[in-house]
């Protein structure tokens, strides 16, 4: 068998032995991954004959395995939320351990596997992904997991960080990061870890990172706090000062920024007062934190909302602008989405 063709040359020409006979197109793909079995490219080839199958299926025996699925679903589900609640009654190893099961069978399955041509993640929204395909510029096609990888990352280390095994709960939550990169609730939690063990400047430089990935108030008002605690770990007050007040600016719900900002007043006497705006600029240069929301971050959410707009996708433009909204309270995002 010939190696030298590539993988769309491959299907290509495997679709084209496609007959329209559901039955004997099932046939003919099980033949051709026995074909292709010890190909390079085995595992691809594979998954793709799998999904032109799973189209072939009749629609009584597809009714079947989606209940199947629905039960598997269901029963993952039901395992997580017996997590939350013994996580609720402080019971952390009954919790860690319900949880590691879940994800082991998961693992054990082998499914969702990144390939040659395709990789696998778990966004928990359309932003999410548009966001890492901004970031990252993937080459292969993305596919969704239909497992909340995330949440149950997120859960385990959480509960690592319950145990005090902040070392343990880095790696799981470096596990939820390889399936979804942009997560801020795993990224924050993970960047906790760094504070907790007293590694600040690792914990100031992830800070950092995390505002290419903040695309909420709330999850910019915490990258700021991250760094008005590592100022004020530096006892360098005030640059803390300028970031709780940036925080304020972007979370004003939030008591944490304005009880730093007292604990700030209380250390210095009250020697320290809030810097002007043309300080917090010059400390924004120097530290290289941004004033506000990343500017990619605006930018994709507008350009999306203008292409579902010239698609006749009210609701998903209206949930991009939202976005773009939330972070900048611009007057001519708002007329837009009012025109929605």
């Amino acid at each position: 068998m010939s190696t030298d063709k590539n993988f769309d040359e491959i299907m290509r020409e495997i679709t084209s032995g496609l007959t329209g006979d559901a039955n004997e197109d099932i046939k003919y793909l099980r033949e051709q991954g026995d074909r292709y079995k010890d190909h390079p490219m085995n595992k691809e080839i594979l998954r793709a004959c799998g999904r032109l199958m799973a189209q072939l299926i009749p629609e009584d025996k597809r009714e079947e395995l989606n209940r199947l699925l629905d039960n598997r679903e269901n029963g993952t589900r039901a395992a997580i939320e017996e997590a939350k609640f013994n996580i609720y009654q402080k019971n952390y190893d009954k919790a860690l351990e319900i949880i590691d099961s879940v994800i082991n069978n998961q693992e054990e399955l082998g499914f969702f596997k990144d390939d040659k041509v395709s990789e696998y993640h778990d966004f928990g929204e359309f932003f999410e992904e548009a966001l890492y395909t901004h970031i990252y510029r993937p080459e292969k096609d993305l596919r969704s997991a239909p497992f909340p990888y995330t949440e149950a990352y997120l859960i385990k280390g959480s509960v690592l960080i319950d145990l005090k095994r902040y070392e343990d709960a880095q790696k799981a939550f470096e596990e939820g990061l390889k399936w979804n990169p942009v997560s801020f609730s795993i990224r924050s939690e993970y960047i906790e870890t760094f504070k907790v063990l007293g590694q600040i400047d690792k914990y100031f430089e992830l800070s950092l990172d995390a505002f290419k990935v903040a695309f909420r108030p709330k999850q910019l008002a915490r990258c700021y706090r991250n760094l008005g605690y590592y100022f004020v770990e530096k006892e360098l007050y005030s640059e803390a000062m300028s970031c709780y007040i940036l925080s304020t600016f972007m979370d004003k719900d939030s008591d944490q920024a304005q009880s730093e900002m007292y604990y700030i007043h209380s250390k210095t006497n009250g020697t320290v007062k809030e810097p002007t705006m043309d300080e917090i600029t010059a400390y924004s240069e120097k530290y290289k934190f941004p004033i506000g929301p990343d500017k990619d971050v605006i930018g994709l959410a507008m350009a999306y909302g203008k292409h579902f707009v010239e698609n006749g996708q009210k609701d998903g433009a209206k949930y991009l602008f939202q976005i773009a909204y939330d972070l900048t309270r611009d007057d001519e995002i708002r007329n837009i989405l009012e025109s929605l």
